[in-house]
């Protein structure tokens, strides 16, 4: 069965989509998308079945398994933000198709469908974000803290709790609080009750990632847990969280230990960012 496509538009420069006039009908409502797939035509590669990976010529491996653009149909797509509609033209970000590109059709971005197997941040995923995006600054050492699925954050400092908070529907007021000492190895016990732990690291949450916080479980093991909200997408501070020792015992925590690890969650759409008090906190 032979199959027909007609372009719809094309690429007439650098993140700049123009759809031709029979078709600017279609683009009703587009705007009200933040995220788009575009798909396109790789117009001037040659079609092949086996192609070098990235162009390592000592690999090679089926077109189905990359992203080549040498591939039988040569369909090229990529997720680009939208930034602007000027008439016909698409003014987009991140658009990975050279100029002239043949466009063959536009869909919405919906990360309901387009991430059908969940949307928390691996290993892998972490690790970029915080190399080019700077989602976590002031780590210790990121191979040891980067997990399966999350990032171990580090003991800064501890204090305990003092006097009496009033919390109401719109405002709060806070406990004093009084800083430990860690003696001079590095170490601090602590007696069963409740402190306040801070954080090392600086989180960095773009408006489309929040996270979770969860104790260690070497933490949980050893009779202590981590207490925590959540991080909203916007975010950007040097956090605080609650400690709670069970252990009626104690426990001996030493500076810069790993007590809790973040878990990161996409979210299905861009978030009004965080503007709460806590923003910046303690950087």
């Amino acid at each position: 069965m032979e199959i027909k496509l007609k372009p719809i538009g094309y690429v007439v420069k650098k993140n700049v989509v123009e759809i031709l006039p029979e078709f600017e009908q279609a683009l009703k409502d587009v705007e009200k998308h933040e995220l788009l797939w575009i798909l396109y035509h790789f117009h001037e590669a040659d079609e092949a079945l086996l192609v070098h990976p990235h162009g390592d010529k000592t690999k090679i491996c089926g077109a189905f398994a990359t992203r080549s653009p040498r591939r039988p149909n040569r369909i090229g797509m990529t997720a680009v933000r939208l930034l602007k509609v000027e008439g016909r033209r698409l003014i987009v970000q991140g658009l990975d198709a050279i100029e002239g590109s043949p466009v063959i059709d536009i869909k919405p971005f919906a990360e309901v469908f387009d991430l059908p197997f969940g949307s928390v941040l691996c290993k892998e995923d972490i690790r970029k974000r915080i190399i080019h995006d700077r989602l976590i600054e002031d780590y210790i050492d990121l191979d040891i803290q980067l997990q399966p699925n999350g990032f171990d954050c580090t003991l800064r400092k501890i204090a305990r709790v003092k006097g009496v908070a009033k919390i109401d529907f719109h405002s709060k007021e806070l406990p004093e609080v009084e800083e430990l000492d860690f003696n001079k190895d590095g170490w601090i016990f602590l007696p069963k009750g409740f402190y306040r732990a801070y954080l090392n690291e600086i989180v960095n949450l773009p408006r489309n990632l929040m996270a979770f916080g969860r104790p260690r479980s070497t933490l949980v093991r050893a009779g202590a847990n981590i207490l925590t909200a959540v991080w909203d997408a916007g975010y950007k501070g040097r956090s605080e969280v609650g400690l709670v020792v069970y252990n009626e015992n104690g426990i001996w925590l030493k500076k810069n230990a790993r007590i809790m690890q973040l878990v990161f969650v996409k979210l299905s759409g861009e978030a009004e960012p965080y503007a709460g008090s806590y923003q910046h906190e303690n950087i």
